[in-house]
């Protein structure tokens, strides 16, 4: 009898259950058919073949023992739909839903708040937008909420204080804006919280403060404001405080001193000023602590010393004074110091060849002195010793060869003396070496030559260097970039470099070299860049057989060598990358874009002022033969390199017209043809290049009516000078003058002029006419639209060599420009990447 009633009770239980799961089984099928992929192959067990059953045996479902569903898990589940037709009432008994990493779009409903028993609730990775409903905050027992990784927007509602069991927010990676509701402090529960890469503004609220259980606050990358509030010096339980790139300001409180469990300290890129409060010292577990892109000031705290823990010392970019501490030298476990471009002064301390840890050294654009202490080659584990543009003397440190696994080795623009010692080319691991913009002297090593495998820029330039430029480059190097101008180098262009088949800059101008054109290098299939210019190189340009002579050259400066012989109109008809205009600015902007500590330079000559540019623009093309002695007629071929942006050809002997096709260089934005034999009529047809900024006729044997309208309004008269058969504006004779014209003015041969390019324009002339259409201008708005803030551009400095080139290494922990943080978001130190709550 007690078995027979124990059968009907469990008969009507079943039928109870099964009538209750029905409902909720034709609930998710109804949303099924919302989905834009029906098909899903992961949904194939959603089917009501077994009513007794459904849907608690389907996929991503769970029952509890009344077979009410309890948990739904999507996630990663390919569902491309929305949530309009879910049906949130049907589901009561619902403690999980996770549907992260699909691609649902649309709103959150407000009858979300039917889910009272939830616990735990991630929409994170989906195309969610529209705002945050506040009917979240009727969930009153979630434990976790994930709305990251959406787009989101509007305020982080004020409900959500009403989470008193949360746990874990998450929220990043959004499009939130407004304030952070100081409501967030009733959620005393609170152990992670990420509100990063939105626009939130406003102040840090100091109810924060009473979140004593928090672990890991994440601020960074929005546009808060104010000041850190004391009160987070509450936080004892606080392992990572990260609030970088935000507009925060004041001083660092003090009180973060007492935070004895924090692991990462970062409010780099914000406004942060006074000095750093020594009570950081305290902060005994610290790994990371990063304030760099502050206004920060005062000297570095030599009582830092105390963070025995920390892997990270990031202070760059600030106004810090005085010395490198020598205490820091007990950071036995530091592996980044970045302390660059600061105000910093006095030796670098011997004390921090102790450092045994050390990988990167970063001390750039400060005013350091002194020689490099002889103890940094005891950083056995060193892979970047970076110190350009201080004031540096004394030897190259040759200890630094002990440096096995060194990568970048930069000591540009500082006056160090003295022979490259044969002992550098022990480093094997080494791929930049940049030792440009000093006063080193004597002959270069051979073994540079064939230095390794991994070498990518040998930079030498602006220095003492005498004798003959190495002849050993082997094949198979990795050499892309070769910049040996401006030393005392004699002999030939070695043939060797033909070996260098991934060369892609080589820069030997200003020097003393003789011989031939090394045609040679017209086979090396990257070279974009060949500068030659003053040395004493002489004979023709036409001894290669190759027909596809440089295949990607963008920049070809021969001016002020003894060349002669025609203009080389082979190679005109050859620069294949001088010849099509690639609109697409999605790539690097600059050369070399890929070696983040170096960038390639080139320098012009503007009638006694320098024109250095410190990168080059993949868009910049030009061709510059001035001062030589070639001969002969203006080939009809270059009109065919239609992205050309500058062209120089004068001081020669050219003769003849000018040849109509020279039209068709479109951005031509500079033509210098002074100072030559030409005759004839300056081409109507020249009106159409708008934009030409800059042009010089003078010194030939031109004639007849100057062209009008166009750029050809803008011109003044020492653009035409010299020429006294040329007549109409902006000259004062006018075409219908009948005077004798007087016998040609002599072109003369002027080689001690550094150039005639822009020949009789004064640098104010030149500027004006840049905006009509410079790619240096178009290059700098692209810049600050893509990137934001540019430290640099172009830079104009006297003949006399000048050490003020400014480069900024990278902070690895975070991304370089508010601008472009969506973009750069992946920089960030893997402490944020990696969050798994």
């Amino acid at each position: 009898m007690g078995f027979l009633f124990l059968l009907v009770i469990a008969l009507f239980s079943s039928i109870t259950a099964s009538s209750s799961s029905k409902p909720q089984a034709e609930a998710l099928l109804t949303w099924k058919t919302s989905f834009i992929n029906q098909n899903n192959p992961l949904l194939s067990s959603w089917l009501l073949q077994n009513t007794t059953t459904a849907p608690c045996t389907w996929y991503g479902v769970r029952c509890d023992d009344r077979l009410n569903v309890k948990e739904l898990n999507l996630s990663s589940s390919r569902l491309n739909g929305t949530l309009n037709r879910f049906m949130f009432s049907s589901f009561t008994s619902l403690t999980h839903l996770g549907l992260k990493l699909n691609d649902i779009s649309g709103g959150i409903p407000p009858e979300i708040r039917y889910l009272s028993r939830l616990t735990f609730l991630d929409l994170s990775g989906n195309r969610f937008s529209g705002i945050i409903p506040p009917e979240i905050g009727m969930l009153t027992n979630l434990e976790t909420l994930k709305l990251n990784r959406n787009r989101f927007t509007g305020s982080i509602p004020a409900s959500l204080g009403n989470l008193t069991n949360l746990v874990h927010l998450r929220a990043d990676n959004n499009q939130l804006s407004g304030y952070i509701p100081g409501e967030l402090g009733k959620l005393v529960n609170l152990v992670n919280v990420n509100i990063s890469f939105n626009f939130q503004k406003g102040p840090i609220p100091s109810t924060l403060g009473n979140l004593t259980k928090l672990s890991t606050l994440y601020l960074y990358q929005n546009n808060l404001s104010g000041p850190i509030p004391p009160s987070l010096g509450n936080l004892t339980s606080l392992t990572i405080l990260s609030v970088y790139m935000n507009e925060l300001s004041g001083r660092i409180p003090a009180q973060l001193g007492n935070i004895k469990s924090l692991i990462v300290l970062m409010i780099g890129h914000n406004k942060f000023t006074g000095p750093i409060p020594v009570s950081l010292s305290n902060l005994s577990k610290l790994e990371i602590l990063d304030v760099h892109e502050n206004l920060l000031s005062g000297s570095i705290p030599p009582q830092l010393e105390k963070l025995e823990s920390l892997i990270q010392l990031s202070f760059s970019h600030n106004e810090f004074s005085g010395q490198i501490p020598a205490s820091l030298g007990n950071l036995s476990k530091l592996q980044q110091l970045y302390v660059n471009d600061n105000q910093l002064t006095g030796f670098i301390p011997k004390e921090l060849g102790d450092m045994n840890s050390l990988v990167e050294i970063y001390m750039v654009t400060n005013r350091l002195q002194g020689q490099i202490p002889d103890s940094i080659g005891n950083l056995r584990n060193l892979e970047y010793f970076v110190l350009h543009d201080n004031q540096f003397s004394g030897f190259f440190p040759e200890t630094i060869s002990h440096c096995e696994k060194l990568k970048y080795l930069t000591l540009s623009n500082n006056s160090l003396i003295g022979p490259v010692p044969q002992s550098v080319c022990n480093l094997k691991s080494l791929q930049i070496l940049d030792l440009g913009n000093n006063r080193f002297s004597g002959v270069l090593p051979q073994c540079l030559g064939n230095f390794s495998g991994n070498l990518k820029v040998l930079d030498l330039r602006l220095n003492g260097f005498h004798g003959n430029i190495p002849a050993t480059f082997d094949q198979n190097n990795d050499l892309r970039s070769l910049n040996l101008n401006s030393n005392r180098l004699q002999g030939s262009v070695p043939r060797s470099l033909v070996n260098c088949r991934k060369l892609e800059v080589l820069n030997l101008g200003n020097n003393m070299l003789t011989g031939t054109f090394p045609y040679w290098v017209d086979t090396l299939p990257e070279l974009q860049v060949v500068v030659l210019r003053g040395n004493k190189l002489k004979g023709t340009l036409y001894n290669s057989n190759n027909k596809t002579p440089f295949p990607k050259l963008r920049i070809l400066d021969l001016s002020s060598n003894e060349f002669t012989g025609n203009l080389p109109e082979n190679y005109f008809n050859n620069f294949k990358a001088m010849m099509s205009v690639n609109g697409d600015t999605s790539g690097d902007l600059y050369m070399g874009g890929n070696l983040t500590m170096y960038q390639d330079k080139l320098v012009l000559v503007v009638k006694g002022l320098r024109l250095e540019l410190e990168r080059i623009l993949v868009v910049y093309t030009t061709i510059d033969l001035s001062v030589n002695k070639f001969q002969g007629e203006f080939p009809d071929t270059i009109g065919k390199l239609t992205s050309l942006r500058f062209l120089n050809l004068s001081h020669n002997s050219l003769t003849g017209e000018i040849p109509v096709p020279l039209k068709d260089l479109r951005l031509l934005e500079s033509l210098d043809l002074s100072s030559n034999k030409m005759v004839g009529k300056i081409p109507l047809e020249l009106r159409t290049m708008t934009f030409l900024a800059v042009v010089n006729f003078s010194q030939n044997q031109f004639q007849g009516s100057i062209p009008e309208g166009g750029q050809f309004n803008t011109f003044e008269n020492n653009s035409y000078q010299g020429n006294v058969g040329l007549c109409g504006f902006p000259l004062t004779k006018n075409c219908g003058d009948d005077e004798v014209p007087l016998s040609p003015t002599p072109v003369q041969d002027d080689d001690d002029d550094d150039s005639g390019f822009f020949n009789g324009f004064s640098w104010e002339s030149v500027a004006l006419g840049y905006g009509f259409g410079s790619v240096i201008g178009l290059g700098i708005g692209w810049l600050m639209f893509h990137y934001g803030r540019p430290r640099w551009v172009i830079r104009i400095v006297e003949r006399q060599h000048e050490r003020k080139a400014i480069k900024t290494p990278p902070v690895k922990v975070c991304a370089t420009g508010r601008a472009s943080r969506r973009k750069k978001h992946s920089q960030v130190f893997d402490v944020n990447s990696a969050m798994s709550f």
